[in-house]
């Protein structure tokens, strides 16, 4: 078992030896909000042991997921939003050398077709051009003819694991492409996009996966991965007692929008916008726009830990990294907020770490990071009683 001096003597490593956060395959994506990689490694390393199951119920881009897959623990990850689905697919499947020359085939082929758009000739894939509000605002034409085109060869593709890997790596680049100001602002902006550029930035962001690609695959462990889109207040597909270690960051209450950040790439994709906007937990269209109180946000947490502690085996740990946050000019303290609730969920705060939010996380929009907000890590032990 697990003591209270195991837990107090937790220790956050800085870095994986070089000092970075994006090495392998955590750099596939850009992803708001997400916690460097020496959190959930430092975590799983002390807590469990080869082979036992970890849960992310927000598992966003997969960080958890990727540390987990390398130190050959079995992982669970579950996100509403179906971009960390298949980010953290993406990152937590290896391919392997056959798998990654053959995403390098279809680079010739889509050049070809595009060059055979700008030359009006016939084009030798028949792609389809999503039809979602404000298109033509967002997108030039002739990069909504570019991305089209690509998502076509992609979704022709039979081999899954290879086709989520390239979605990935198509739905990096769409923001890029697009007339939005940048990945952390979204405003309008006339980038006059040159003839070619989608395929030229696929073609250089596959270069950088494909070389992490490798290095993963010989690093990763046999260990499953398995990741679901659901509402981590539901998760009535895990059994009870079925996990032995929980670490997973929830969304701040009233700090982001994460449909918002990645609009264009479920539009692009074919996923369910208004399905995600009207079930993130915690956001600014929530809190700001609807003005929803703070109670909404407790009690969906309040949720989720009653579903942590269900799957989650007596006397496990979860540990849980949540930072402050402002509704209508009142700071919430996260720390007091999940001291409130886990007790009325089978847990026991055994330990909290807290630290300045500017400074030490990796914030999307510097400007939710103000002087008085903390980030916290909080320790539960899952208090609950052993069933016969």
């Amino acid at each position: 078992m697990i003591t209270n001096k195991d837990i107090m003597e937790l220790e956050i490593e800085k870095s994986n030896g070089n000092g970075s956060t994006n090495y392998l395959t955590h750099n596939f994506h850009a992803y708001p909000a997400k916690f460097i990689p020496q959190i959930p490694r430092s975590t799983i390393m002390k807590f469990t042991k080869e082979g036992e199951v970890v849960l992310d119920p927000f598992c966003g881009c997969g960080t958890t997921l990727v540390e987990a897959k390398l130190h050959n623990r079995n992982a669970i990850g579950v996100d509403l939003n179906p971009i960390a689905v298949l980010i953290s697919k993406a990152k937590t499947t290896p391919l392997n050398k056959y798998q990654i020359e053959k995403a390098l085939e279809i680079l010739p082929k889509i050049k070809e077709d595009i060059s055979r758009y700008y030359s009006n000739k016939k084009i030798l894939v028949n792609y389809k051009i999503p039809m979602f509000y404000n298109i033509n605002h967002w997108f030039q034409d002739n990069v909504i003819h570019e991305l089209a085109i690509v998502r076509e060869y992609i979704s022709n593709l039979d081999d899954e694991c290879l086709k989520n890997y390239l979605n990935t790596a198509f739905s990096a680049l769409i923001v890029s492409v697009s007339n939005q100001e940048s990945d952390t602002r979204f405003a309008a902006k006339n980038k006059n996009i040159k003839p070619f550029k989608v395929i030229l930035e696929l073609a250089r962001r596959l270069d950088d996966m494909n070389k992490r690609m490798t290095d993963f695959y010989q690093k990763a462990s046999s260990a499953s991965v398995k990741v679901y889109q659901a509402d981590s207040q539901k998760l009535t597909f895990l059994k009870d007692n079925s996990i032995d270690h929980i670490v997973t960051s929830p969304p701040y209450a009233n700090t982001y929008d994460y449909y918002l950040y990645h609009k264009f790439r479920i539009q692009w994709l074919g996923y369910n916008l208004k399905e995600v906007q009207d079930n993130e937990i915690g956001s600014r269209d929530k809190h700001s726009s609807k003005r929803k109180e703070i109670s909404t946000f407790s009690e969906c947490i309040s949720n989720c830990l009653k579903e942590m502690s269900r799957i989650l085996k007596p006397n496990k740990l979860a540990v849980i990294i949540i930072g402050d946050s402002v509704i209508r000019g009142k700071l919430i303290c996260a720390g007091k907020l999940i001291e409130e609730i886990a007790p009325l969920n089978n847990f026991e705060v055994i330990r909290e770490i807290s630290y300045n939010l500017k400074l030490n996380s990796k914030m999307f929009n510097p400007k939710f990071t103000n002087g008085d907000k903390l980030e916290h890590i909080m320790v539960l032990r899952n208090v609950k009683e052993q069933k016969c």
